[in-house]
């Protein structure tokens, strides 16, 4: 039964002495089993990073069970016999008598195919918004010279659409730039080009491009911040999380609605809240929140439109500039976002 199991299986006693592997385990590892019997498992199995550096014993699955008595799942690197990398997903439980650790029991998984598969996820996605930037930027200015009446003056009803289309161009290209951004992140290649500003000079800039959409849909837009936030971001990415923020807000509230933007700080923070009276979010669905391509249904979600990416590359940024984002939420009475940005945190790294 053991041999038949699709993943690598390590049994250790109390020290971390290994008395049984199944055949999944050496033939993955490259050791026969005669090798791996009697022997210290963190010893003779060795954990790395990414490019086969060994990393600390102390933070290993297999210790840290051991030294607490805990379940731990993660990711890692093995070395095989030969020297090569091998990722893997481990998860080692103790096996407890009388609440005392007395073993453990490993299981890992091979992710090279999973890991092959997401590169080339990651290269394709890439290159396929590189290749659709050009001609829809080429697009765009063609209709911006159309729209200024550089091939002549344009009636009534061919601005109208020509405005439709500028739109619906801008859309396009904001999607392709969503998707390049996934890219980058995915594979670890997205940067902070870091500043030294202050954060409500980015907020009202914000504010005052989304009062005119915000003013469209009979909503209002009140803004409570404090006269200097200053912090190390990124300008142009803070942007973004904040114009996902207000346009999530605005999306999925009803006419008639106020939508409150806050900035405050202490001596060692700053707190960015978005609040919004929209239709909320079941408290079933706010795990989904953050993941790629997510869009939770409700009332307005039909009419919102949108890819799934928008909180997805804002909590990505945050995390990027050492901040956390909190979200609560009440169905039919509103969502609160919540972004607390540490305000010397390159000091502290």
């Amino acid at each position: 039964m053991l041999n038949s199991l699709g993943e690598g299986l390590i049994v250790t006693d109390e020290n971390g002495q290994i008395n049984s592997v199944n055949e999944y385990a050496t033939k993955a590892l490259g050791y026969d089993e005669g090798e791996l019997i009697g022997q210290w498992l963190p010893k003779t199995i060795i954990a790395a990073n990414q490019y086969g550096q060994p990393i600390d014993q102390l933070s290993r699955p297999i210790v840290r069970c051991l030294t607490t008595g805990q379940t731990i799942s993660a990711r890692s690197h093995y070395l095989t016999k030969r020297g090569e990398v091998l990722p893997v997903h481990i998860t080692v439980s103790p096996i407890l008598i009388n609440g005392l650790p007395a073993g453990a029991i490993e299981v890992f998984r091979d992710l090279t195919a999973e890991q092959q598969l997401d590169i080339a996820k990651e290269e394709f996605v890439s290159l396929a918004s590189h290749q659709l930037r050009t001609p829809a930027t080429a697009v765009k200015s063609i209709l911006s010279m159309l729209q200024c009446g550089d091939f002549g003056p344009l009636t009534e009803l061919q601005q109208a659409y020509m405005e439709k289309a500028a739109t619906s161009n801008n859309r396009q290209l904001q999607i392709i730039e969503d998707l390049l951004n996934v890219a980058m992140i995915d594979s670890g290649k997205m940067e902070l080009d870091l500043q030294y500003l202050n954060l409500t000079d980015v907020v009202n800039e914000a504010v005052l491009d989304h009062q005119p959409t915000i003013h469209n849909r009979s909503q209002k837009l009140k803004v409570q911040t404090v006269d200097k936030a200053n912090l190390l971001i990124d300008p142009q990415k803070m942007r973004m999380v904040i114009d996902n923020l207000l346009t999530n807000a605005s999306k999925y509230s009803p006419p008639n609605t106020t939508i409150r933007i806050t900035l405050n700080t202490t001596d060692d923070y700053a707190s960015l809240k978005v609040i919004d009276q929209g239709v909320g979010i079941d408290e079933q669905d706010l795990p989904k929140l953050f993941t790629k391509f997510s869009r939770l249904p409700n009332e307005l979600s039909g009419l919102a439109g949108g890819t799934g990416l928008g909180l997805f590359l804002t909590k990505s940024i945050t995390d990027l500039h050492h901040g956390s984002l909190k979200v609560e939420s009440v169905p039919n009475a509103g969502t609160t976002f919540t972004i607390v940005l540490p305000l010397k945190w390159s000091i502290r790294t």
